[in-house]
């Protein structure tokens, strides 16, 4: 591990001294052509928030406008919550029962500080059995909740986000009066919803949502990044692959190290990866999986190569095919380099696997200083 992190901070070293050099001589030709005085050196602004960060802070009484993607698992979800963010548990597709004992458990562990996602491919079915058990946070992505379900979680005096990718999926999910938005980007990992780049689309969805705060999803994994998304106006950001590549993550370790390792050639946006219900595009690293699929000419479902292969199991005995949605978790055993790994745009900044609450506190500092 330590040779590849060296090789990969190595080059990163060669291309930052190389643009330097780059930089060097261009200034030197405009000096001496054009016999102009040595430019100031560039005053960056330190980390601040804005209003709606300011909002956003208050509504969900956190310390830090840094929300978690839904993917990490429950003790992950605590940890960044009793570090001052917002932690996040995935609840569609599980069991009333399921969704009832994890909100009791996550009300009482987070104090309260965590939202429940559900992806609307699939009815929201146990938003009830969420409110029972205390939660009450919630986000929805790839459509926009019904009225009804609205209805429900104002009722409980609860509080919703929307996922949003564009000027007009904005207008229409304001009609709802949430509180508050994420905008994706393309450069996100995962399921993909985003169609443009965060920073062709973040202005307007700003302009278009007046007081609401909206949060950055794609791409954050530094301070840095953080504060351009608030210096451009966001409240805060939302982070998938960081948080999945900390200690307490319930990613299998060589997932995690692969997020490590990664460097910015290292993920594409496909549709290979989608047997199992959810044929949506999505960002993924060049894994061997997909390199024998993209050999092969990114053939369809039912003409795959290796498509009925099991490469892994699950703690529970399951077992998971080769181009299975299933990214791999802690305790499943078999080729785990083989299976989906989820992973955005910003995983080359991704240079170790800390606990939570070291993370949180770095990404301030990051925020905060030059």
């Amino acid at each position: 591990m330590e040779n590849k992190n060296s090789n990969k901070a190595s080059r990163r070293n060669f291309v930052k001294q190389s643009s330097l050099v780059g930089i060097a001589l261009s200034t030197s030709f405009i000096s001496t052509s054009c016999n102009e005085s040595k430019a100031k050196p560039e005053i960056k602004e330190l980390g601040k928030l804005n209003e709606n960060s300011k909002k956003l802070l208050s509504t969900f009484n956190i310390k830090y406008p840094f929300f978690q993607a839904a993917p990490g698992g429950e003790e992950l979800a605590v940890a960044i919550a009793k570090s001052g963010g917002m932690g996040a548990m995935q609840f569609w597709g599980s069991s009333p029962e399921s969704v009832y004992e994890a909100s009791v458990r996550l009300s009482e562990r987070t104090n309260g500080k965590f939202y429940a996602n559900y992806v609307l491919h699939w009815p929201p079915e146990t938003i009830a059995n969420a409110l029972k058990g205390g939660c009450r946070n919630f986000q929805f992505s790839w459509g926009l909740p019904s009225r009804e379900v609205v209805q429900l979680i104002k009722d409980a005096d609860a509080k919703f986000g929307i996922q949003v990718t564009s000027k007009l999926n904005a207008l229409k999910a304001l009609s709802l009066d949430p509180d508050f938005m994420i905008c994706q980007g393309i450069e996100a990992g995962g399921h993909v919803q985003g169609t443009s780049s965060i920073k062709k689309v973040l202005p307007e969805i700003i302009e278009a949502s007046g007081d609401v705060p909206i949060l950055v999803s794609g791409g954050i994994s530094t301070g840095h990044d953080i504060r351009k998304a608030i210096n451009t106006g966001a409240a805060g950001v939302v982070m998938g692959s960081r948080f999945v590549a900390t200690v307490e993550g319930n990613h299998h370790q060589i997932y995690k190290q692969s997020l490590v390792d990664a460097d910015e050639n290292s993920t594409v946006y496909t549709n290979c990866f989608n047997n199992g219900g959810w044929h949506a595009m999505h960002r993924v690293l060049r894994n061997s999986t997909f390199q024998t699929w993209e050999a092969a000419g990114c053939p369809l479902i039912g003409d795959k190569p290796g498509e009925d292969d099991i490469l892994s199991k699950s703690e529970s005995g399951r077992e998971i095919k080769r181009y299975a949605i299933n990214s791999p978790k802690k305790g499943m055993t078999g080729d785990i380099e083989a299976l989906v790994l989820y992973a955005g745009e910003g995983v080359s900044k991704i240079q170790d696997i800390p606990k939570a609450e070291d993370l949180i506190v770095r990404l301030w500092n990051e925020f905060e200083n030059k």
